[in-house]
C-alpha cells in the first residue's frame, strides 16, 4: 500500500494532456506498489490509462520496455506510451511520470489473496514469455544514454546486476540504529529497533550465507541476458480473455536469467522452468537461485527498515510497511536453504 502525496493532481493531469494531446478528465490515486505513485487516468470517452510517478525509475529501464514491445515484438510488454515528442516520461516536481495503458485484468497476486492461482496454461506462458525477453539480448539497438554490459556485443542495456546487495549501506544503517539503541520518536520505530536488536544477529547470519552465495554466483561468470528484474505475482496480469500482460518494468536490468525465473521457484516452478527451456535452452544454478532468494529477504529487511526509521512521516504508511517486515524477521533461513536444495534436484 503507498499513501498518496500532496502535490496538485490537476496540474499533473493538464501536464499528462498537453504532453500526450489527451483529454484525461480524472485522476484516481491507485494505493498500490511500493516505490512509486500511481493513478488511473480517465478520459471523456471512459477510456483508461495508467500514470505512474517515481523518483526511482531510470529512463533505461522505460528505454527496454519500449523495444521489447515494439522492436523485439513482444505483445505482452506492458511499454510506457509515447509523449508527442517521443518522450517516455515528463517531469512533475521532484518525479517523473510515465503513461501506460490500463489493463483489465487480475494479477497473480490478487488470485493468490482469494485462494486461487494462475492455470498450468498460465504459468506456462510465463516462462515462454521471459524465454523471449531474454533471447532478445543481443538483438535490440543500443540506447545512448546508457553503455553495454562489459564483454558483449552492443546492445540495448540498462543497469548491470552485481552479486551484491543493493544500498548495503541502508541495511547497515538500519542495524546501527538498533545497536545504538537511538531513541526515536513513534511507537513504529520503537518496534523496530526491539526486533532488529532482539534478530540482529539472525540477519548478519543472513547476510554472510548471502554473500556467500553471491562469491559462488559471480565464480560461474554464466552470460547476462535483459531481464525485467522483478517479475513477481503483483507484476503478472492475465486480462479477460487471459492474455498475459508483463508490467512494471522499474527494475529492468542486464543480468543472469535466474533473477527472473526466481519469482517462479517453489510449488509448480517446473510448468515454468519446462516452458522456458523449450524456447530458450540454457544451463541455469541453484547457488545464483539462492542468491536471489536471500536478497529477497535482506531487501525487504532493508527497505522495510529504511522507510520506518528515516523516511515515512504518515502514521498510515509506517503501520502498513510494520505489518508488512513481520514476515521476515527473524529471516527463514531454514526455509530458504530447504528451498536451494530442491532447486538443486530440480537443476
Amino acid at each position: 500500500m503507498k499513501v498518496d502525496n500532496t502535490f496538485d493532481k490537476t496540474e499533473l493531469k493538464n501536464r499528462l494532456n498537453v504532453a500526450y494531446a489527451l483529454n484525461l478528465q480524472t485522476l484516481t490515486f491507485l494505493p498500490e506498489g511500493e516505490d512509486s505513485y500511481g493513478y488511473i487516468a480517465t478520459d471523456e470517452t471512459g477510456g483508461r490509462y495508467f500514470a505512474k510517478a517515481s523518483t526511482s525509475v531510470p529512463g533505461a529501464s522505460l528505454h527496454i520496455a519500449s523495444h521489447l514491445r515494439e522492436q523485439g515484438g513482444i505483445a505482452e510488454v506492458v511499454a510506457p506510451l509515447k509523449t508527442q515528442a517521443g518522450a517516455l516520461s515528463i517531469a512533475w516536481h521532484e518525479l517523473r511520470v510515465s503513461l501506460f495503458p490500463f489493463i483489465h485484468g487480475k494479477s497473480r497476486w490478487d488470485l493468490w489473496k482469494i485462494g486461487k492461482d494462475f492455470a498450468d496454461a498460465a504459468l506456462a506462458k510465463c516462462g515462454e514469455v521471459l524465454a523471449k525477453i531474454h533471447a532478445c539480448t543481443d538483438t535490440l539497438k543500443p540506447h545512448p544514454q546508457v553503455p553495454a554490459a562489459q564483454g558483449t556485443s552492443p546492445r540495448l542495456a540498462a543497469n548491470v546486476a552485481k552479486y551484491d546487495l543493493p544500498l548495503r549501506h541502508e541495511l547497515y544503517a538500519v542495524l546501527n540504529a538498533a545497536e545504538k539503541g537511538e531513541p526515536r520518536q513513534n511507537r513504529y520505530q520503537r518496534q523496530l529497533l526491539e526486533a532488529i536488536s532482539l534478530h540482529r544477529a539472525a540477519i548478519l547470519q543472513t547476510l554472510e550465507r548471502y554473500d556467500s552465495l553471491g562469491r559462488s554466483a559471480a565464480a560461474l561468470q554464466t552470460p547476462f541476458v535483459i531481464t525485467h528484474g522483478d517479475a513477481t505475482p503483483g507484476n503478472l496480469i492475465l486480462d479477460a480473455e487471459d492474455r498475459l500482460h508483463l508490467i512494471d518494468w522499474d527494475g529492468a536490468c542486464i543480468g543472469p536469467p535466474e533473477k527472473d525465473l526466481v519469482s517462479f521457484t517453489g510449488e509448480r516452478f517446473e510448468i515454468v522452468l519446462d516452458a522456458y527451456l523449450k524456447h530458450r535452452p540454457a544451463t541455469l544454478h541453484a547457488d545464483i537461485f539462492g542468491f536471489y532468494i536471500y536478497e529477497w529477504t535482506l531487501n525487504e529487511i532493508r527497505d522495510y527498515g529504511t522507510k520506518i526509521l528515516f523516511k515515512n512521516s504518515d502514521a498510515q504508511q509506517n503501520e502498513y510497511d510494520w505489518e508488512s517486515l513481520q514476515e521476515y524477521l527473524p529471516p527463514a533461513r531454514d526455509a530458504m536453504e530447504v528451498g536451494i536444495a530442491a532447486l538443486r534436484k530440480i537443476l
